[in-house]
């Protein structure tokens, strides 16, 4: 899948695999977001569920997806510049996912508290001092 030699550090090796499930995780949401739309049609608010709403919604949703996915490349690869991006998504992974669970309904609550664990583990790995001398 991934061009190159392994890395080294544990933590690529742990981070590249988080980061790539996360991209995947966001494409395969926009394409259930699309085959939603396209079978039950565009349903809720009017002033949100509206045709360029959810073209919106589904390329935010792919295109986030698809740059995780070259950044776990570019970590796998060992490139000191894919790091950057890569915590930055799991922040807002956590700013997204907090809340999320601490939500009432249970499928959120899941939802959220797994989106803040594999969140947190990829920066610890991420941020893990192996890593930072293997991306140098």
């Amino acid at each position: 899948m991934f061009i190159g030699p392994v890395p080294h550090s544990r933590g690529l090796r742990i981070a590249v695999p988080l980061v790539a499930v996360e991209g995947v995780a966001l494409v395969l949401y926009g394409v259930f977001i699309l085959v939603q739309s396209l079978r039950l049609g565009i349903t809720g608010p009017a002033e949100v569920s509206n045709l360029p709403a959810v073209v919106l919604e589904i390329v935010i949703f792919c295109g986030f997806g698809v740059a995780l996915l070259f950044t776990a490349r570019g970590l796998w690869n060992t490139h000191r510049v894919a790091r950057a991006p890569a915590v930055l998504a799991q922040i807002i992974a956590v700013v997204v996912g907090g809340p999320l669970a601490l939500s009432t309904e249970l499928t959120s609550r899941v939802s959220g508290a797994i989106i803040v664990v594999v969140a947190v583990a990829a920066v610890i790995a991420l941020l893990s001092p192996a890593v930072t001398e293997e991306l140098g």
